[in-house]
């Protein structure tokens, strides 16, 4: 900081040493030693919280293969029909007796469904608020001691087991988190009245175990220390390629790490550098869009300037071109319908459209009457009898018939006078 500032006065400079060398963190980062070192003690602290983590996933993804290696090896021995199954294991790979993996399994389900239970009360925001956590704490532990009391006054005319499995369900409410699992973190969350607690204990009762438990345990971490080995040697193989005669009595597995680490560190700093060529990319793809963008302004200015002001003017022209012969067409056509008018309405011919018009008036007037008769006797005759017009129908079809016969009649008597002049013939 000293040598940046050299033109800064000498009290200024020796200020700004003595606060460097005694309250600022001597890596330069211009924060406060107590900042710096609680920053170095939770980064150690978060390494090897990382660490155990990481162990305890790898010993449980172990548990989980184990467990399904086993299932498939039952699955197996049942299509097959095969009926010494204790001496079909080993061919499969399996190394213990079926009940250290089916109390594995149980034992598993029941961790997962008890860490279930222990999950920390989240809101839809996805931050965890300390005020809500307490208040369904307590409204879940209340609610957990009544519901156990109401349980044991209601088991106890039935059955002294049943009062003493609520019972002992309420005590383990009743505490303030599972003490039996200490290191787990989070409100215990109760889906009717059940805890981790009370998981485990009904669980383990209701399925106990024939062997010792140091034997069980003995079991399985023998088996997923061997499993891990293995995995741990297959990943040796795969890394080094090339060992030096001079560490060749060194084991694979010892620079195993010291691989990995570098081949981290590789990846790490290729991700680096590609990340760094996204965002050289985004800064010449947002430089680019601007270019883009003035390039597209100034073709907009062009075109609206230039070309379609000149289009503009062009069609404005039309316009007013075509409106005043409009007006133009219509006024022919007014000065054709007043000389239509003049020719039509002469002094000669206007006498005589004046009788035209009078006879014309006169034959309407007559027509009018005779309709207005027709209607009226048409009325009369529907208001004398309802089926009027059916009987002008008949009375119609009468008559044409009588006419076709009279035409008839007379045909016959027309051929019958000119039938003695061939008989005389």
């Amino acid at each position: 900081m000293v040598k940046g500032g050299q033109n800064l006065p000498a009290d200024v400079i020796q200020v700004i040493d003595q606060l460097e060398r005694h309250c600022l963190s001597p890596d330069g980062s211009l924060i406060s030693k107590s900042a710096y070192y609680d920053l170095q003690l939770a980064r150690e602290e978060m390494s090897r919280e990382r660490l155990r983590y990481l162990e305890a996933m790898a010993i449980y993804c172990e548990a989980i293969a184990m467990v399904e290696e086993y299932q498939q090896a039952v699955s197996v021995a049942n299509l097959g029909g095969i009926r010494d199954i204790q001496g079909f294991y080993p061919q499969l790979g399996l190394k213990n007796s079926p009940q250290v993996y089916e109390t594995l399994e149980h034992r598993l389900v029941v961790a997962e469904a008890a860490q279930r239970l222990r999950l920390p009360l989240i809101s839809k925001d996805g931050e965890i608020h300390e005020e809500e956590i307490e208040k369904w704490s307590i409204m879940s532990r209340s609610s957990l001691d009544s519901t156990s009391t109401s349980l044991t006054i209601s088991s106890s005319s039935n059955s002294l087991n049943y009062a003493n499995s609520a019972a002992t369900s309420g005590a383990a409410a009743n505490n303030t988190g599972d003490s039996g699992e200490p290191g787990v973190g989070g409100v215990p969350n109760r889906f009717l009245g059940i805890t981790p607690a009370y998981l485990w204990q009904t669980q383990l009762q209701r399925v106990p175990l024939s062997m010792d438990m140091a034997d069980y345990q003995l079991t399985l971490s023998r088996e997923i220390d061997a499993r891990l080995k293995s995995k741990c040697d297959k990943l040796a193989d795969a890394f080094v390629d090339d060992i030096d005669s001079s560490s060749g009595s060194q084991s694979s597995s010892s620079r195993l790490p010291e691989r990995v680490k570098l081949i981290i560190e590789e990846i790490e700093r290729e991700e680096a550098a590609l990340r760094e060529d996204l965002y050289s990319a985004d800064r010449k793809f947002a430089e680019y869009y601007n270019v883009l963008e003035q390039i597209l302004g100034v073709l907009i200015k062009l075109v609206k300037d230039l070309k379609l002001q000149h289009q503009h003017q062009y069609d404005e022209l039309q316009k007013t071109w075509l409106c005043k012969r409009c007006e133009t067409m219509s006024a022919k056509l007014r000065v054709l319908e007043h000389v239509l008018l003049l020719e039509t309405y002469t002094q000669e011919s206007i006498p005589a459209l004046h009788k035209i018009r009078k006879y014309l008036v006169e034959a309407t007037e007559e027509a009018s009457a005779a309709y207005n008769k027709a209607v009226t006797r048409l009325r009369e005759y529907q208001g004398v009898d309802p089926h009027f017009d059916t009987i002008a129908r008949q009375y119609h079809d009468v008559v044409k018939k009588l006419e076709n016969m009279q035409w008839t009649i007379h045909q016959v008597e027309m051929d019958l006078k000119r039938l003695p002049d061939h008989v005389s013939s």
